[in-house]
């Protein structure tokens, strides 16, 4: 794309010392380029017998008005690559970069119809002003991608949502993008969601009857929900052209409104986006049933935010709203001057109005709201539901029993979908467990817990659903038994007894990583030696001592975390305590959604601590399987590391957990959860021919690591870590160690305390009994176990290792706090 960023202001200074006009000068430097009309398209835009390339050679850019001349018209237009990079009703020359065509048209209007132009007319280009439009242009550019696994959910990729405005139900009324077109690869997942709702009725906006059975003899063809609502006459063609203003557009579109009011709901409004036709279709019904202004522009901005990942509330976000929405309500619906304040207008009177100019009857139009203001309308069995708790990982826990949703007729391994109030509509399982692949749904009914949730896998429902607490959501029944193979293959059941298990490494998922650049003895992982939910935390942490473990980055807890599990009665982790006395342990209490920014600032924190302790290094989250298998993944492809070395050591832990053995269709279904992780750590969909070890440091840059930072972590990981000879000294064999009984001495004390004088000493000592460690110690005499360190900073001429005390030692305790 040329563009000269600077060009303006040496004009503007060669003007102001010359007294040149811009306009002036512009007109002397660039040519004007003449064209003939080629070609008239279905919605009266125009193409010219010459490619845009004849702009651009004459000095022309993206963001120039131009002062085109057609027949007796002279007209002031931007240059510009899109539609949609100017605002509806407006004229715009446009580079289609796609078919290399010079165009001329109206957006959302009929340019030869208005300026009655012909094939074989002459078009002139001039310049008007330079980069006149660049600042309007730059707001305008949007770009997304047909691509499925650029979206978090099918919903969002299919622009699919129920409309949930002021006096419309959630499940009466979807809007949507094609689900019989798949010019833009979206129309199977919005026709698998269209089945999933039950829409009874559609109204097609863009597509003739032609058009439509054209798609169904397609190759690509796979909407066979739509196929059998288009046979059984429940699909209006409506064939309807981009003018939303001209008189051709309402005729056809009360024509669907009376098709609608013929039939029973659910129905769905598409046109081949779900954005500009479908956009000003149900913005005029939201407006007709009541909503209020602001909820007719959030609606209609959700498909930008779906498509664009606009943000609400950016300039970007109100110009494209102001530009078209708006711009329609106010010149369409409530026939007002453009730029004209009708945010006190009152729309529904304002969109009855509009119903009976394009035709409708006051009947009709009674008719048409009273089926859009039924009850919602969902499948049985179905579940109502209120948010309860957004839990830490964005899921969303709710009102509705576990026991009570299997008595409705809920399975597991059943697919369901969830339709929240705000319209957010999500298919998904029904299961016990985190059964999918990552970044994908599921409505759960996990062990142990009492009611039903509904979660994304690896990211927050919560953030891309747009719910919080005391929202509410319906659960409905919609595919029995359609998710019962995955069920099966990807059930796992482990125990967290030690006996059922081969070895303490086996138990603790405990492994030291020496792939790609990484020595032995460097890098371990496993389960975590800290928190004991699981039973493994005392394994975990013998094993990372036996290791010398020096440096540990915690994936999963916060410092109040381990400060809870330090306190607890079952706590049997001193190496682990001692590390974090030391500040040799970073907790980063991280989320689960690995596409998320803050997952990666977390990650980078971790790498950049490591960077800058020495090793041998641990890592872990809860099991070690997860948030650890993505760490794991990221370190090994940087420090080079193979795919299959990767896909190997990830699925160890299920080996280790659950017995899944290679080459199975279990342990190939759920290694694809690492080539997802390696995908998005490479930012591509193939990884064939890609550099791990690139790409992961391409990874950590584009987070803000920096190239010194992240040469010294694969500095630290390459190199053996050389470690000092400790001091002979007797050590404690078990996690909770225990002295050695060299003496039986005995000690006649029930305290354990060494018999007071008479006068009160200043300092309070301690006699070391079999069974004792320094935790113990400070657990039982101070009153909290973290104290250890203190006893044993105290009494280091007696004790040169904290983790090796023996019967008999007097030791000094510090004052009780």
């Amino acid at each position: 794309m040329k563009r000269s960023r600077r060009i303006i202001s040496l004009l503007l200074m060669v003007a102001m010392l010359f007294s040149i006009s811009f306009t002036t000068l512009a007109e002397d430097n660039y040519a004007e380029v003449v064209g003939n009309i080629a070609e008239i398209q279905k919605y009266g835009n125009i193409t010219l017998d010459i490619k845009p390339e004849s702009l651009y050679d004459a000095g022309y850019e993206l963001g120039d008005m131009l002062k085109v001349t057609a027949g007796d018209s002279e007209l002031e237009i931007p240059f510009c690559s899109s539609y949609s990079d100017v605002d509806t009703g407006s004229l715009v020359v446009r580079d289609d970069q796609d078919d290399n065509l010079l165009v001329v048209a109206i957006n959302m209007g009929n340019f030869a119809t208005t300026y009655n132009v012909k094939v074989g007319d002459k078009i002139t280009f001039s310049l008007l002003e330079k980069e006149g439009y660049l600042a309007e242009y730059l707001i305008h550019q949007l770009t997304r991608t047909n691509e499925r696994s650029d979206y978090e959910t099918d919903s969002i990729y299919a622009n699919f949502r129920s409309i949930t405005t002021t006096g419309i139900e959630p499940a009466v009324i979807y809007r949507s993008s094609s689900p019989v077109n798949n010019n833009l690869n979206r129309a199977l997942y919005a026709d698998e969601l269209t089945k999933a709702v039950g829409v009874n009725a559609v109204l097609n906006l863009a597509d003739s009857k032609e058009e439509i059975e054209g798609y169904i003899a397609s190759d690509d063809f796979n909407s066979d929900y739509y196929k059998s609502l288009y046979d059984a006459g429940k699909v209006i063609s409506l064939n309807m052209g981009v003018d939303i203003s001209g008189e051709d557009f309402g005729k056809k579109l009360a024509d669907g409104l009376r098709f609608l009011s013929k039939n029973e709901g659910p129905y769905l409004i598409h046109c081949t986006e779900g954005k500009d036709r479908a956009g000003f279709v149900s913005a005029l019904l939201e407006s007709l049933m009541g909503a209020a202004y602001d909820e007719v522009v959030d609606d209609y901005m959700t498909t930008y935010e779906n498509y664009y990942k606009i943000e609400k509330g950016s300039e970007q976000y109100n110009s494209i709203a102001e530009s078209n929405i708006i711009s329609s309500l106010t010149t369409v619906v409530a026939g007002l001057e453009k730029g004209a304040d009708i945010s006190d207008v009152d729309l529904a009177k304002a969109a009855e109005k509009y119903l009976e100019k394009i035709g409708m009857s006051n009947e009709e139009i009674k008719t048409l709201k009273s089926k859009l203001s039924v009850d919602s309308i969902y499948k049985s069995p179905h579940a109502s539901a209120a948010i309860t708790e957004i839990e830490k990982y964005g899921h969303a826990s709710t009102d509705v029993l576990i026991e009570d949703f299997h008595n409705l007729g809920f399975k597991e391994g059943d697919m369901v979908t969830a339709i929240f109030d705000n319209g957010f509509v999500l298919e998904a399982p029904f299961l016990d467990n985190y059964y999918v692949d990552n970044g994908e749904p599921l409505v759960r009914a996990y062990p142990g817990h009492t009611n039903i949730g509904i979660c994304i896998n690896y990211g927050k429902l919560n953030e891309i659903a747009k719910v919080d607490a005391g929202d509410k959501v319906t659960i409905m029944l919609t595919g029995p038994e359609e998710y019962m193979l995955q069920y099966e293959v990807r059930k796992l059941e482990r125990t967290n007894n030690r006996e059922d298990y081969n070895s303490d490494e086996e138990f603790a998922n405990f492994r030291n990583i020496a792939i790609g650049n990484i020595p032995k003895e460097v890098l371990y992982r496993s389960s975590s030696p800290i928190n004991n939910e699981l039973g493994r935390a005392s394994y975990s942490d013998k094993l990372i001592k036996e290791a010398k473990v020096n440096t540990v980055v915690n994936l999963a807890d916060s410092h109040e975390n381990i400060d809870e599990y330090l306190k607890a009665e079952d706590f049997a982790s001193p190496y682990y305590a001692e590390l974090y006395k030391g500040n040799k342990v970073l907790p980063l209490s991280m989320g689960a959604a690995y596409k998320s920014d803050e997952f990666k600032a977390s990650l980078i924190e971790g790498l950049s601590f490591m960077a800058d302790n020495s090793g041998p290094y641990h890592f872990h989250c809860t099991e070690g399987k997860d948030r650890a298998g993505y760490f794991a993944a990221l370190i090994e492809s940087l420090m080079g590391a193979t795919k299959d070395e990767i896909v190997e050591d990830y699925m160890q832990s299920y080996i280790n957990y659950y017995g899944v053995e290679k080459g199975t269709d279990k342990y190939n279904l759920i290694s694809e959860d690492v080539i997802e992780m390696l995908k998005h750590i490479a930012d591509t969909d193939k990884l064939e021919d890609v550099n791990l070890e690139k790409a992961a440091e391409n990874y950590l840059l584009a987070g803000g690591m920096t190239a010194e930072k992240i040469s010294h972590l694969k500095n630290n990981l390459s190199n053996k870590v050389v470690l000092a000879e400790e001091e002979s000294v007797e050590e404690i064999p078990e996690a909770v160690e225990e002295t050695t009984d060299k003496e039986e001495t005995a000690i006649e004390n029930d305290n354990n305390i060494v018999e007071e004088p008479k006068e009160e000493p200043s300092v309070k000592t301690y006699v070391v009994i079999k069974g004792d460690c320094l935790w113990n110690i400070a657990q039982k005499e101070l009153g909290n176990g973290s104290r250890y360190i203190e006893i044993y900073n105290l009494n280091k001429d007696k004790i040169k290792n904290p983790n090796m005390i023996q019967i008999g030692q007097e030791l000094v305790l510090p004052p009780a706090m």
